[in-house]
């Protein structure tokens, strides 16, 4: 599983549904949770967070250009790959922190992917989840 910790930046609330914008290194890292600031006491601009989500939803992507819908880009140098027969799983560091992928070995071998290089890490918003911050 991944763990940053960030900063609540913002909140839009309608109906039950919240989007959070979560400052982790500089970077906006957007939530959307079954959640509002009235229901849950850890959703409140300025509180300390964990973004949570796990390996196998975290896409790769080389030289990403034109527009996606996926909100969460952030831009990392691969630190390690480990290579299995069907999944490869792609340590990397976004600006001090380590954020690791799992994708399928065929997926990695398309891509190229090794050491040193700068990957880009996409997370849908809907599978980042929040966890109060200890």
């Amino acid at each position: 599983m991944n763990v940053l910790q960030g900063e609540i930046s913002e909140i839009k609330t309608e109906g039950s549904l919240s989007l959070v914008k979560v400052m982790v290194q500089n970077c906006v890292i957007s939530s959307l949770v079954i959640d509002t600031p009235q229901s849950s006491d850890y959703l409140k601009t300025g509180h300390q967070i964990n973004v949570v989500f796990k390996e196998t939803e975290v896409i790769l992507a080389k030289q990403l250009e034109g527009l996606i819908s996926v909100q969460n880009k952030l831009n990392c140098i691969v630190e390690h790959i480990e290579r299995g027969e069907v999944l490869s799983k792609i340590s990397m560091d976004f600006h001090g922190l380590r954020i690791v992928s799992i994708i399928t070995r065929n997926a990695a071998d398309q891509l190229r992917i090794v050491e040193k290089e700068n990957i880009t890490a996409l997370i849908k918003s809907t599978e980042v989840s929040l966890a109060p911050y200890d």
